[in-house]
């Protein structure tokens, strides 16, 4: 059972930097409130994830923090205002084209991990880990998606634009 741990573990640590990672992206772009919104309704998913793994580690002897860490409130603070002042020029999109470029690839190890904990899981017959994989793991794929789809959308108004 030691692999199951060593997953658990590493996908805490994922999705506590994938949770903190959302929620930079939504202060940064603030301007744009559909990505603001979103970003942190998907980080909410993000910390329940982080939740369930803690409580999932236990059994596993593991002890993880159950609330992922939130960003620095000073410097979230800035990433607002910068985000006023820059509004929806030109380049605020190329700035959010490169953030989701970031957070789909985090969000696609994140979803991988989960596919990989579930196959744990299903290897060892633990229908109680095997749960939280498929849910999360769901979880998991839609963002992906959304960052795949919104990527779309903002690479043509960022590069097609003048």
């Amino acid at each position: 059972m030691k692999g199951v741990a060593v997953v658990i573990a590493d996908l805490h640590e994922a999705e506590v930097h994938l949770h903190l990672e959302l929620l930079r992206i939504g202060e940064r772009h603030e301007a744009d409130h559909d990505v603001a919104h979103v970003t942190r309704d998907l980080a909410a998913w993000s910390a329940r994830h982080v939740e369930r793994l803690a409580g999932e580690g236990r059994r596993f002897d593991l002890d993880l923090d159950p609330a992922p860490r939130s960003t620095n409130p000073v410097a979230a603070g800035v990433r607002r205002k910068s985000s006023e002042l820059i509004g929806r020029r030109h380049t605020p999109a190329v700035l959010l084209v490169n953030d989701l470029r970031q957070v789909y690839a985090d969000a696609s190890l994140v979803h991988l991990d989960w596919v990989l904990l579930g196959q744990l899981a299903k290897a060892t017959r633990d229908q109680t880990l095997l749960a939280v994989a498929e849910d999360c793991g769901a979880e998991a794929e839609r963002q992906v998606s959304w960052a795949e789809t919104k990527l779309k959308e903002s690479v043509v108004q960022a590069m097609a634009t003048p």
